[in-house]
């Protein structure tokens, strides 16, 4: 009976602390709001409830006194409860009222902290909020007050009479009514200033400025103010910064693949259309058993394959389709005696048709969806294909899938990369990918089958690994930074 305040900090998945994503790995319920990234839901397990409870402008929202009854009613439920906000919860976060309102209500509570854009956002962008010789303090303050009323002038005065870095949250839209007041309370004329919209992700966008003219940019937003803004450090910010990604893969490739992309600065979305349903097949263990060759076609029936038979009771010799997989049997002590130099279903046939012999029984452990194009090799060599359905792959709604659309609607959408023909048929149930966004495709099947459902050319990925991925994405970054 425990609420955990947990931070998700101010940029990508890439940044979260442990603590906190084993907390929400142990959640039963998580109530977020509108600045997380959305992939972080990912990491609670089946059959967490999820509750938003965002406050965006102009947009309809919770209160703060609904989200307090909220968090004690959950708190009283028995069960874990992680509270998980942009940000720090004690940073201009309001964690501190839910604290309050849990303690009062007996229920326990814990706090796990979140980089807040003071810190992790101004020096993404280059900023110290501390240097030597140029800050040597850093003052936090929010240019929003809680019930909308004018700035406190003798307030914002007194930080107007204070060195170091003056960083000021949500400031942007007030900023002309908050600048006369620093310059009362004797901030230099000239004093520099520096805004970071969306301060840590990919798209982060650096705008400097002097005076009292009014910023007019959008949240999130912080402000930078002092000698520290005038600093022009560059930090490394990626071959693919600020491209925008929906990764359409099944988890937990659709995660891995997405934050491989953030290391490289794009701001990538986990989208996992399609989820496993596992099928037993009656005689697969003694197809398994008797076979000459057993061939595994994904790392998800490599997982699969130590529940249907003991591996020692494999004589055949083992093929796997690509070296993920490959990686997965030796987990389980299997090793694979053929890969194929692709991990694609026609090197995989091409690699059959040379090592199978007539009369050969070739037993295919995969998806039930899987390709025709290696068991029609093995036939015609003179095998004898054995298909055994492992899995099928069934249509799922990520979690959160309304907090993506928010965010697109926001920022856009630069590409969409699909990883199987099966994942462009889960999407055309949805609405069409955005029309600027280019489309990325795992192989020619898959392009086909982009092509056939959404009617445009999709880039084709010369290789089917995350070089492959990178060099596609690198096409498209070079078409939207014309």
């Amino acid at each position: 009976m425990t609420v955990h305040l947990v931070g998700a900090g101010c940029g990508g998945p890439l940044w979260l602390v442990l603590r906190a994503r084993e907390l929400l790995q142990e959640a039963a319920h998580v109530v977020y709001d509108s600045l997380i990234h959305p992939d972080l839901l990912q990491l609670a397990p089946e059959g967490c409830e999820f509750h938003p409870v965002g406050k965006r402008k102009g947009r309809p929202s919770h209160n703060q006194g609904d989200v307090n009854e909220l968090l004690v009613r959950l708190g009283r439920s028995g069960d874990n409860v992680v509270r998980l906000k942009g940000g720090d919860p004690f940073v201009f976060g309001r964690g501190g009222e839910e604290a309050i309102a849990l303690s009062e209500a007996g229920i326990p509570w814990t706090y796990t902290p979140g980089i807040t854009a003071a810190i992790g956002g101004l020096g993404a962008a280059g900023i110290p909020p501390t240097h030597r010789g140029v800050a040597d303090s850093i003052t936090l303050v929010t240019g929003h007050s809680a019930g909308g009323e004018s700035p406190n002038a003798e307030l914002w005065r007194s930080i107007g009479s204070l060195g170091g870095t003056k960083a000021v949250y949500m400031g942007a839209s007030s900023w002309g009514e908050l600048h006369p007041l620093l310059r009362q309370g004797g901030m230099r004329p000239d004093e520099p200033c520096a805004a970071v919209v969306w301060g840590g992700w990919g798209r982060s966008r650096l705008v400097r400025f002097r005076g009292p003219d009014s910023l007019g940019a959008p949240s999130p937003c912080i402000l930078a103010v002092g000698d520290a803004a005038r600093m022009e450090l560059a930090p490394d910010r990626g071959r693919l910064r600020g491209l925008q990604v929906a990764v359409v893969r099944p988890f937990p490739e659709s995660w891995d693949t997405a934050r491989r992309l953030e290391a490289l600065g794009a701001d990538a979305y986990s989208l996992p259309l399609l989820k496993l349903e596992e099928i037993r097949s009656p005689g697969a263990e003694e197809e398994l058993a008797r076979a000459d060759w057993v061939v595994l076609t994904s790392p998800r029936g490599a997982a699969l394959l130590p529940g249907r038979i003991d591996p020692r009771r494999i004589r055949g010799r083992v093929a796997a389709i690509g070296d993920g997989t490959a990686t997965a049997l030796s987990s389980f002590g299997i090793r694979a005696d053929a890969v194929p130099r692709e991990s694609t279903s026609e090197s995989l046939a091409t690699l059959m048709a040379d090592a199978v012999r007539p009369g050969d029984r070739v037993a295919f452990f995969r998806n039930e969806a899987g390709s025709p194009l290696p068991g029609e090799a093995v036939a015609a060599r003179g095998g004898v294909p054995v298909d055994i359905p492992a899995y099928r792959m069934v249509p799922c709604k990520p979690p959160g899938i309304d907090a993506f659309e928010s965010m697109w609607e926001d920022c856009g959408l630069d590409a969409v990369v699909f990883g199987s023909a099966a994942l462009a048929a889960a999407w055309e149930g949805r609405a069409p990918p955005p029309k600027g966004a280019a489309l990325v495709a795992w192989g020619e099947t898959c392009a086909a089958a982009v092509e056939r459902r959404f009617g445009r050319k999709p880039v084709v990925m010369r290789s089917s690994d995350h070089r492959g991925l990178v060099e596609a994405l690198d096409a498209v970054y070079e078409e939207v930074a014309r």
